[in-house]
């Protein structure tokens, strides 16, 4: 059975705080303003993880391994040398997407309307968060076969091995002022499930 907060390396284990992040994400992924509440006793959402970098390994395959298919699914990184933590939501998940894409120079690109990616400053830290909505919902998730782990929208926010990267396209709406780079702390990944 899986576990209905955000958890482990990155989230420490079952504090309030952890659930309230937990409870801004199911806002976000049920287009609420994040301060809404639901009483913590009965999430709305099931959190399971299916993939951790310390227990997997932090590279392109694992991650594509554990994280192979349709179902909706969220990915938590937090940045080396660094308190902030990003992710992003997928309602389509993130590899073998089927044959309804966008191809563009041999490139597969996937509808969705309701993905997004997101900042936090810190696992304790629930006021300066940041969200951006995908704009350009025809290139919501791109995939490639030997590319990245995953990819929001053509590097607004994609994982290549121990690297992350969030860059300021137009397929989803700025989370950063300027693009950013850096490594990989640890990753986590869950299959999303609605209550």
């Amino acid at each position: 059975m899986g576990r209905t907060i955000l958890i482990e390396g990155i989230m420490e284990n079952a504090t309030e705080l952890n659930r309230k992040l937990a409870n801004i994400i199911a806002n976000w992924i049920d287009n609420k303003d994040a301060k809404f509440t639901t009483t913590i006793k009965n999430p709305l959402y099931e959190f399971k993880l299916i993939y951790c970098g310390s227990r997997d390994g932090i590279n392109n395959n694992s991650f594509k391994n554990k994280c192979n298919g349709r179902l909706p699914s969220l990915v938590l990184i937090k940045a080396k040398k660094s308190n902030k933590i990003f992710g992003g939501y997928s309602s389509i998940g993130f590899s073998s997407l089927g044959d309804q894409c966008l191809i563009e120079n041999n490139i597969r690109y996937y509808y969705s309307s309701d993905n997004f990616i997101f900042s936090f400053e810190n696992s304790e830290d629930i006021q300066n968060m940041k969200i951006g909505r995908v704009i350009n919902k025809s290139k919501a998730i791109l995939e490639t076969r030997d590319g990245c782990g995953f990819n929001f929208g053509w590097g607004s926010f994609c994982m290549d091995n121990q690297a992350f990267q969030i860059n300021n396209r137009n397929n989803y709406k700025n989370i950063l002022k300027s693009n950013l780079a850096g490594t990989i702390d640890e990753i986590e990944a869950f299959i999303v499930t609605k209550q």
